[in-house]
């Protein structure tokens, strides 16, 4: 029974440390990002794990929500470790009081 915890311990902390969302590979990491319209005002908030490209997208009317809103620019993100951890955070920020945190953070 020890020597099984043991193996299973040095197995966690390698399963860990090949992890490829870990700090020291920030290509892999994922964004919530908060975008203003120019043209409108109005905010959008997503999550990605390239910003510039998804920016891009935004801006080129490849995505049917934002098309109407071009351009678009940048005015807050944040990084996590996984995807699940950015989509939490963007659905706080579509929330009432997510909202007014943007409003505070974003202006």
């Amino acid at each position: 029974l020890w020597l099984s915890l043991v193996e299973r311990c040095v197995r966690d902390a390698e399963a860990v440390g090949s992890n490829p969302t870990s700090p020291t590979n920030p290509a892999k990491m994922f964004y919530l990002y908060v975008l203003r319209s120019e043209k409108t005002g109005r905010r959008y908030v997503g999550s990605s794990q390239d910003v510039d490209s998804r920016l891009q997208q935004h801006n080129s009317g490849q995505s049917l929500a934002t098309k109407h809103g071009a351009p678009w620019k940048l005015i807050h993100q944040e990084a996590f470790m996984t995807r699940p951890e950015a989509v939490r955070r963007e659905r706080v920020y579509k929330t009432g009081r997510g909202r007014d945190l943007l409003d505070r953070l974003a202006g």
